[in-house]
Formats: structure tokens, sequence, C-alpha cells
């Protein structure tokens, strides 16, 4: 007969011991990941959420006076470049912006340059990120509810077009009111021409009878309506115009990275001239 504290007996001990703390730690684990992809699952609820209420937002007015400011800007740096290149280069008082060859290298530039404001800042990916952490600062997974409720119906769509044009008057004032607006520079006109459609489109569409909406109303006048509406309309609004404002401060260095898409123009232009 073994004794209990034989060998033998000690190692089924240990081994019915192991098991045992192997199936309360397997147990443990199996709660801790239960728990946590239920966390896990409440944060990316109200995240999603968030999320498809910044997706009901149309900012394409606010984008189109950014668009053309940053096309003025453009305009005036890729000019200025070409001025310097000529002065380098020795390229005499016909390198001017009547020359063809002047114009040719112009368009280049621009439109590579403004291939990559559209990157920084006419996509708005960055901005739906920002704004998507901005609401799930400010309100509660209950009030992002009651926000997407009211604004799928069609007088908060109506509203949720107000808040688009209120960011977008935001957003222009801070552009003339610091006057960096110019409105006459040659070759923006085609997206003066733009924003002042869109602009003009959004503010009849977004033009609702408010006799018609008393929930409507209500809505505005409630302390959701009205942090919704101020947080929109200040706190995007300043999102937009920083991030206009630094576009516009990395344009000189932009522009002069890409001074290689004048080349065709220049070198064309020199075989023009009789000494060429």
């Amino acid at each position: 007969m073994q004794s209990f504290f034989s060998p033998r007996a000690t190692e089924i001990a240990h081994k019915t011991t192991m098991n045992a703390l192997n199936r309360v730690l397997r147990g443990a684990l199996v709660a801790v990941c239960i728990t946590t992809a239920a966390i896990s699952s409440a944060a990316s609820s109200k995240a999603e959420k968030t999320d498809e209420l910044v997706g009901l937002h149309d900012l394409k007015t606010a984008v189109a006076i950014g668009n053309y400011y940053l096309k003025q800007r453009t305009l005036i740096t890729v000019r200025e470049e070409l001025m310097r290149l000529g002065k380098d280069q020795n390229l005499g008082p016909d390198w001017n912006p009547s020359n063809s060859y002047w114009t040719q290298a112009e368009v280049a530039m621009v439109r590579a340059a403004m291939k990559q404001v559209r990157q920084q800042f006419s996509n708005l990916e960055w901005l739906s990120e920002e704004w998507g952490q901005l609401d799930e600062r400010e309100f509660t997974e209950a009030e992002v509810e009651r926000l997407l409720a009211h604004f799928k119906t069609p007088y908060g769509r109506k509203q949720l077009m107000l808040v688009d044009h209120g960011v977008a008057l935001h957003v222009q004032g801070a552009l003339t009111f610091t006057d960096k607006l110019v409105y006459e520079v040659p070759g923006a006109e085609e997206d003066r021409n733009r924003m002042q459609a869109v602009f003009n489109d959004e503010d009849r569409d977004m033009r609702y009878n408010i006799d018609d909406s008393p929930e409507g109303t209500r809505f505005v006048m409630s302390p959701l309506g009205r942090r919704y509406f101020v947080n929109a309309m200040l706190n995007v609004a300043g999102m937009i115009s920083r991030r206009i404002d630094e576009t516009a401060a990395s344009l000189p260095q932009t522009v002069k990275s890409l001074s290689d898409q004048a080349l065709p123009a220049v070198q064309a232009f020199l075989r023009s001239r009789p000494e060429g």
C-alpha cells in the first residue's frame, strides 16, 4: 500500500491541483475577455454613431470657400516662383505672364499644387476624425442617438443644412475680415463662380417654414439643440479655418518643391529665343 506522501501520490496530487488551477485561470480569462469585448463593443457602438452623425453633414460650401482661397494663394505663389526662376536663369523680360510658355509652366505647377491642396484640405478626411472625436467628448451616446433620429427627419435635414451653412459663413467671415480673401485674382474665376453657385444653392435649399415644424423649433431651442449648433458652427468652423491657414502657409514650400513641373516650358522658351 502506497504512503500518502509517496512520490506517486505527490505527483497525482500535484497534477490534480494544477488541473484545477488551469480550469480556474481559463474561466477567469474567458470572463475577462467577455468583459473586454463588451466594453469594446459599447465603445465601438458610440464611435460608429458619432461617425454616422458626422457623415450626415455636407460641408461642400465651406470646402468651396476654402478651395477658392487656396486657389488664389496657389496662383500668387506659383507666379512668384516663376518670377524667381526667370531671374535665377536669366530668362529676360520676355519671361512674363503674357508669354505662352510662362502660361504652360503656370498651368502645370498650379495643377500639381492643387492636387496636394485637395489631399491636405479638400477631401475632409482629416475633419471627419477630428469632428468625430469632438462629438464623442461633447455628447453622450443617448444624445448622439437623439441627434441622429432628429436629423433624419425632413425638417431635421433642413436644420442640418442650416448648420452646414453656418459653418461656411464662419469660414468665409474668418477669411474676409482678415483681408485674406481677394475677389479679383486672374485664374481663379472658375473657383469663384463654383463657390458662389454652391453657396446660393445651399442658401435656397436650407430654407423652410418654421410654423410647419413645431418639433424642429423645439429642437433648436432645446439645450441639446443649442449645444449642437454652437459646437458645430464655432468649433468645426475653427477646425476648418485652421486647416486652411496651415495649408496656405505650406504653399511656398510645396510650390518650390514642384518647380520641376515648369522645366519643359522653360526649356521650350529657351529654344524659342533667337539665341536659343
